[in-house]
C-alpha cells in the first residue's frame, strides 16, 4: 500500500476506531457504577462522551505507530482505564465478570450500529465512498476488537472473566501470566497465529450474526 493509500485509509479508521476504544471502556464504567462501584463515578470517568476517556499515548500514538509500522495490516490500542474496586460490586463475582463482559458487547453493539448505518446508506443509494467504507470499517473494527477482547489471557476482557470464573487455584495460575500478557498477545499477532486461529472465525461467525440479525429488516426496506 502506497503512503498516500495509507493515508486515506487512516483517515477511514480513525473514526471508528476512536469510538471502539474508548466507548467500550465507558461501558465497564458504567456497568461498574449499576452494580455498586462509584470509583470511576467520582473520578468524573462515568461518561459516554469519548474524550473522557483517551490516553494519548495507549488511544492515538500506539494505534498510529502500529498501523504505519505494520504498513495497516494490524492496530492495536487502548482507552485510559476506568478504575474499578470490584470490591464495592454487588455480588462480586457475577458483578466482577459482568463488568468485564460489558466492553466486549458494546463492541458488538457498535458493530451491529455500523452495519446498520451501512445498510441505511446502501438502501438509500447514497454510496459516497467515504461513508460506506468508513461505515464497512466501523464493523470490521468493532468485530475485531471484540475477538481480541475475548482472548483468554489477561488482562484482556476474556482472561479477565476467566480470573473471575474459574476456581481459585486455576485462577491464581492464570493471573501469573498477566504482567506478560501484552507481550503474548503481541507475539501471537506479529507471528500471524493470532489471525487466522482467533480473529478470522470470530470475526466471520460475528459477521454472519449480524446479517442473519439484521435480515429481517433488509427484506422488509428492501
Amino acid at each position: 500500500m502506497d503512503f498516500g493509500n495509507l493515508i486515506r485509509q487512516a483517515a477511514i479508521l480513525a473514526l471508528p476506531l476512536l469510538f471502539a476504544i474508548t466507548l467500550s471502556e465507558a461501558a465497564r464504567g458504567h456497568v461498574a457504577f449499576w452494580l455498586g462501584d462509584k470509583t470511576g463515578w467520582s473520578q468524573g470517568r462515568k461518561s459516554w462522551n469519548p474524550a473522557n476517556h483517551i490516553s494519548p499515548l495507549e488511544t492515538i500514538a500506539i494505534p498510529m505507530a502500529m498501523f504505519f509500522l505494520t504498513n495497516g495490516s494490524f492496530i492495536f490500542g487502548n482507552a485510559k482505564t476506568i478504575p474499578i474496586d470490584y470490591r464495592n460490586l454487588r455480588n462480586h463475582i457475577h458483578g466482577a465478570i459482568c463488568v468485564e463482559m460489558a466492553s466486549p458487547i458494546a463492541l458488538f453493539a457498535m458493530a451491529l450500529m455500523w452495519y446498520l448505518a451501512l445498510a441505511a446508506l446502501t438502501l438509500s443509494q447514497v454510496l459516497e465512498p467515504f461513508f460506506v467504507e468508513s461505515c464497512r470499517a466501523g464493523v470490521m473494527v468493532c468485530l475485531s476488537l471484540f475477538a481480541f477482547q475475548l482472548l483468554p489471557i489477561p488482562p484482556l476482557a476474556g482472561g479477565r472473566i476467566l480470573l473471575f470464573a474459574l476456581p481459585t487455584k486455576y485462577a491464581m495460575q492464570l493471573a501469573r501470566i498477566e504482567p506478560w500478557g501484552i507481550w503474548i498477545i503481541l507475539i501471537l499477532a506479529f507471528t500471524q497465529i493470532l489471525g487466522p486461529f482467533w480473529m478470522n472465525p470470530i470475526r466471520s461467525l460475528g459477521l454472519t450474526v449480524l446479517q442473519l440479525a439484521t435480515a429481517p429488516l433488509m427484506f422488509l426496506f428492501h
